[in-house]
């Protein structure tokens, strides 16, 4: 029989487990939208993932309250308590996700009808489809007990900026700039925007990986970065 302490680990797990299911349907659909749906459906998908915005951020606060009352009523052990406080950092990390993904969505639709935005769509959807690589192989880490995976999401979040870098110089060199109109100027700006949240996405991912390490070996890498830790990468994740 589970103690109270264990029950609550225990809820405060699955609870967030929920929530990450959330985000990664967010991803999901934010994908969907990006690839040129007939407009009904991009309204479809864009009010699902308001709906769903509303459930992350009252999750949030769900993790938070549980995440305090453990501490105060049961007095969980230090392993415990490590993992708690990762799920606290990797909650808070996962909700800026899904404000990400609101500004990506919000920019897709100002410049979704831009020749500039047709032109780099293809780019910007493989960016994205990496970010949400990040985002699931650093929630498997924490949930699968894997460490590795974490290792894996924080090597490749140089590899992100530099597709980010890369996307701005592929963007300019194409366009004709000097036959472009102040609405042009503006496409990329919102593109820019698409962009920058997207690489946002991959940092956050970080931080969720750097949780789950803290969590699986005590050891805040935060600072000191991952080769303070012991852990065979074997490079087949």
């Amino acid at each position: 029989m589970k103690t109270k302490r264990e029950e609550s680990i225990l809820d405060i797990i699955s609870t967030f487990e929920e929530m990450a299911d959330i985000i990664l349907a967010q991803l999901t659909l934010l994908e969907k939208h990006m690839e040129g749906q007939e407009e009904d459906e991009r309204d479809r998908i864009r009010k699902e993932i308001m709906e769903n915005e509303n459930k992350i951020d009252k999750y949030e606060v769900l993790i938070s309250d549980k995440f305090v009352n453990s501490i105060v009523l049961y007095q969980p052990v230090a392993s415990d308590i490590r993992k708690i406080i990762a799920i606290y950092r990797m909650s808070i990390n996962l909700e800026r996700i899904g404000d990400v993904i609101l500004n990506v969505l919000n920019s897709v639709e100002n410049i979704k009808d831009s020749e500039e935005y047709k032109a780099m769509s293809e780019v910007i959807n493989g960016m994205l489809l990496s970010g949400i690589t990040m985002v699931e192989k650093s929630l498997l880490s924490f949930i699968n007990n894997d460490s590795e995976y974490a290792i894996w999401t924080i090597k490749n979040d140089e590899i992100v900026d530099e597709m980010n870098h890369k996307l701005l110089i592929n963007s300019i060199s194409k366009a004709n700039i000097s036959n472009k109109t102040r609405e042009m100027l503006l496409s990329y700006l919102d593109l820019k925007n698409i962009i920058t949240n997207i690489e946002r996405i991959a940092d956050h991912a970080t931080n969720i990986a750097e949780a789950s390490i803290y969590s699986l070996k005590g050891t805040d890498i935060r600072h000191s970065g991952f080769n303070s830790v012991t852990i065979v990468d074997n490079g087949n994740k």
